[in-house]
């Protein structure tokens, strides 16, 4: 979402399988380098939690929860440490819609990087208005659930 000081300031949402967002914050994250990527995000809704307080409610919420996340590759992201050892897997919907649209012949964008707009426009599933972090777990949702139902 931005810098504050130097820190960059993340927003984490998650979304269960029957559609509820069970939990997004903002948090600040330790950059080093943060202060070259860019300016303050002033107009935050929320303060960010500090990192301390924000891995206990990461490592609760995905306590024995397959994660699905949409990124080229899958590292565990951002997440702090100890709510990626706290899931139960991980999966890549990124990795998987692009396996899927191989093996169907579905049209692959021009520079061949899917982009999750892309992903979901394919599917005929609606685009996220904003880059909401909550919004994008729901849209992301939306497409590992077609996927499923693709077979």
């Amino acid at each position: 979402m931005g810098v504050q000081g130097r820190d960059h300031i993340l927003q984490y949402a998650f979304a269960d399988d029957r559609g509820n967002v069970v939990m997004s914050a903002l948090t600040r994250s330790e950059a080093p380098a943060a202060i070259m990527f860019g300016a303050s995000p002033d107009d935050l809704a929320a303060s960010p939690l500090p990192a301390e307080a924000f891995e206990p409610m990461a490592q609760a919420v995905c306590h024995g929860a397959t994660l699905v996340a949409f990124q080229r590759v899958l590292q565990g992201g951002l997440l702090p440490a100890s709510g990626l050892a706290a899931a139960a897997g991980v999966e890549c919907a990124w990795r998987r819609f692009a396996r899927l649209a191989r093996d169907k012949g579905l049209p692959a964008p021009s520079d061949g990087v899917l982009t999750l707009h892309d992903c979901l426009a394919l599917a005929n599933l609606p685009v996220p208005a904003s880059e909401d972090a909550a919004l994008r777990a729901l849209a992301i949702r939306d497409l590992w659930l077609w996927m499923e139902a693709q077979g």
